[in-house]
């Protein structure tokens, strides 16, 4: 069958997605989704429908559903933000929603061989050995029982030969099933040696990236939990996986927090049992910590693996964000600072550039703000909420048009934002508080209630 929709075509033969005339990578378990939500278009397919056909009902994480979702809407050009063509209903499930055109294959004649004269040979075989089995010696004649008796030809004994041919057939099969087990032990192996590779792999290409959009994320978590299944023993990959999801929950990309923390947990603690002492492992709890909105905890943590790794800038912007939320914003523009001074030029500085606008701003030093906001902006526009502190900014001094400017741009990405629900509000009492003057600088901007 083959299924044609917004010029792909699916060959469910071959197990192959087309876009126009090139092969599209596409992951056997998303191959089948694909095909699966094609086949039931008609219909809402719930998550556990899901799990049953294409997993077979084996315990599947909703992190693992969710990644191949999100393979096969990367694969046949759409996403959680447009859903052109996979919709997602809330609670219910989801459903393609693209017009589809089903063709079918001419099927393939077998080939014509030639049994019946394979048959006839192998009869006249047997008829011909049967006959110089028992036919006489020359110049003898009688029936077969005065043959079998004569004296000068003793009679044919059957069981020895019968014994060692049940010998040799035993023997024969016992080599045959050694040889497969050890060529099955060797494939196995090789398989083995391949995944691991591959995940190792998918781990540097995911390093690569930096997820400063929600299309980031999503690649990101999509290839960690490729790597993840690909090789469960990777504690890097089940780290990497772990900050991943993190980075979605805080970012506000995630579309199930509780879900999603709980995914990042499970690969956290097998990432801890198989390498407890390594940088990347510690760095996920930092992590996970303060999306748990355990800032003590997290604060503890990181200050150990800062003294275990004094040269890493991750422990101490993770410090300074958990200091924040805790309203010790001295503090917090101290290990800000810090993370500045080890790593001038990293790709992650955008994180601590919009802490320290933030401290900034919240402590009334609006031209520290916007130096800082700005650069942050400028490296990763649709990531955190630069934007809006950064509009904030621009209208606590009067740059109106700049600070409609920002909100424009940072509603695009989160059309639904109101001060009402603005997201970063997620810390303490002590953080609520020095939030006023930044909720105060998006109501001039324009942000409505």
């Amino acid at each position: 069958m083959l299924y044609v929709f917004d010029d792909y075509l699916l060959d469910t033969d071959r197990c192959e997605l087309r876009h126009g005339s090139s092969s599209v990578a596409i992951e056997p378990q998303a191959f089948d989704l694909l095909q699966y939500l094609i086949r039931h278009r008609e219909r809402v397919v719930s998550r556990d429908e899901l799990i049953e056909s294409i997993w077979a009902g084996r315990l599947v994480s909703e992190s693992a559903l969710s990644t191949r979702i999100n393979a096969v809407r990367s694969a046949i050009g759409d996403s959680g933000t447009r859903q052109r063509l996979i919709k997602t209903l809330p609670r219910r499930g989801i459903r393609f929603v693209g017009d589809v055109r089903e063709e079918r294959q001419a099927a393939e004649e077998p080939p014509s061989g030639a049994p019946e004269s394979r048959a006839v040979e192998t009869r006249k075989l047997d008829e011909t050995d049967r006959q110089s089995d028992w036919q006489a010696p020359e110049g003898r004649s009688g029936t077969l029982p005065q043959l079998m008796a004569s004296p000068s030809k003793p009679p044919r004994r059957f069981f020895p030969r019968l014994t060692v041919g049940v010998f040799a057939a035993v023997s024969l099969a016992c080599v045959g099933v050694l040889t497969w087990s050890y060529l099955a032990r060797s494939a196995q192996s090789e398989r083995t040696r391949a995944n691991i590779q591959t995940a190792a792999k998918l781990t540097h290409i995911s390093e690569q990236i930096n997820m400063v959009s929600r299309e980031d994320y999503e690649s990101v978590r999509a290839l960690q939990q490729w790597a993840v299944d690909l090789d469960p023993h990777n504690a890097t990959a089940l780290a990497r996986l772990t900050s991943a999801i993190v980075t979605g929950v805080l970012n506000h990309w995630s579309d199930d927090v509780v879900a999603d923390l709980h995914t990042a947990d499970l690969a956290l603690q097998d990432a801890i049992r198989i390498a407890p002492d390594s940088m990347v492992v510690h760095g996920a709890q930092c992590h996970i910590l303060r999306a748990m909105r355990q800032f003590e905890a997290a604060i503890k943590l990181c200050s150990e693996v800062a003294q275990r790794f004094p040269n890493h800038p991750f422990p101490h912007k993770e410090i300074g964000y958990n200091k924040l939320m805790l309203g010790r914003l001295d503090e917090a523009l101290a290990e800000f600072r810090e993370a500045d001074r080890l790593a001038p030029d990293s790709r992650m500085r955008w994180t601590w550039n919009q802490g320290m606008g933030l401290v900034y701003l919240m402590r009334g030093q609006d031209q520290d703000a916007l130096e800082r906001l700005s650069r942050a902006a400028l490296e990763a526009p649709n990531a955190g909420h630069t934007a809006a502190y950064l509009a904030s900014a621009y209208a606590l001094v009067g740059r109106e048009q700049e600070a409609r400017d920002a909100l424009d741009h940072y509603l695009k990405v989160w059309p639904n934002t109101s001060l009402n629900n603005f997201g970063p509000m997620v810390g303490t009492a002590a953080f609520n508080s020095q939030m006023k003057r930044v909720l105060e600088g998006l109501h001039l901007a324009g942000l409505p209630d």
